[in-house]
């Protein structure tokens, strides 16, 4: 019909979303905006038609407002997790020697540097091994390894801090990780998450690979509701949010426990930080502020 159609895909372009993606691809009314710069590179080589852009996901600060409730959880998680023990098993079972030796180079390599995007890491191993990857082959690398690879660095962070009373809400493949003083308590709505974060003195973030450069809607809702993040030390959140979270190093997770302790003891020092994340999110980071980017670049 001649009209524009603009697509924000909140997961990777190379994750969920893909089959609808590729359908569109070379549509001249077509406009992609993706959630991460992590797949800029990846996208002018496999879909190099399409016109796109980066633009990050946001908050309603319409729901995610406080209602003045004490805090009286100390550390919270929402996230549910995939079984990344069973999926590289049959991944060991299914692909051939060959390839799931690659894959398993590439899980290493994201385990053991966090901050890299999954394009830089298939690039060094494409490059080592004097490979080409076409779009299906990439895409088959991402959607097998990302979701695994992002719920293995959850369950460790979870699993470092099992001497803090943390409540973790997500999908009941929990049970088969939490440890210690960690508590699962189940599913939980949006509605009902809403009042357990501000009831909460810290809220857990391990930025996922698949979002790599970019933001996640966990660090803004907590923001937006003035309750404080504990973040893995991830570049792009250092440049958005400063010294307004809290990192620890999710190579080794040797000083989560520190980090953890200090902000559930200091509470000012972590009020303060609360409060200056809440400001940097209420003025960047609303819907309002995603619409007028999206008219602004469609016009």
């Amino acid at each position: 019909n001649n009209v524009t159609n603009v697509m924000w895909s909140t997961d990777s372009v190379f994750g969920k979303n893909n089959e609808v993606i590729n359908q569109f691809s070379t549509f001249d009314k077509f406009v992609l905006f993706e959630s991460t710069p992590a797949d800029a590179q990846a996208i002018d080589k496999y879909l190099p038609n399409i016109k796109h852009g980066y633009i990050p996901i946001a908050t309603d600060l319409n729901l995610w407002k406080r209602n003045n409730n004490k805090k009286v959880n100390d550390i919270v998680f929402f996230s549910s997790i995939c079984d990344y023990e069973e999926i590289y098993n049959n991944l060991k079972e299914k692909m051939p020697e060959l390839v799931y030796n690659l894959m398993m180079q590439i899980r290493e390599l994201a385990i053991k540097y966090p901050q890299l995007t999954f394009w830089q890491i298939s690039e060094t191993i494409r490059q080592s091994y004097e490979l080409e990857f076409d779009k299906e082959q990439y895409t088959m690398l991402f959607k097998n390894l990302v979701y695994a690879i992002e719920a293995e660095q959850k369950v460790k962070m979870i699993q470092a801090l099992s001497n803090f009373n943390v409540t973790v809400y997500g999908n009941e493949l929990w049970k088969k990780y939490v440890n210690g003083k960690v508590e699962y308590k189940g599913n939980c709505s949006v509605e009902e998450s809403v009042a357990i974060m501000e009831q909460s003195k810290i809220s857990l973030h391990n930025h996922p690979i698949r979002l790599g450069l970019g933001i996640h809607e966990r660090i803004l809702n907590a923001s937006a509701i003035e309750t404080f993040t504990l973040s893995s030390d991830t570049p792009s959140l250092k440049v958005e949010f400063g010294d307004a979270l809290g990192y620890y190093n999710n190579t080794t997770f040797e000083d989560i426990e520190e980090k953890a302790n200090y902000y559930l003891t200091n509470e000012d020092e972590r009020q303060e930080k609360a409060m200056k994340a809440h400001k940097t999110t209420a003025q960047n980071h609303t819907w309002k502020n995603r619409a007028q980017s999206i008219i602004d670049t469609v016009e």
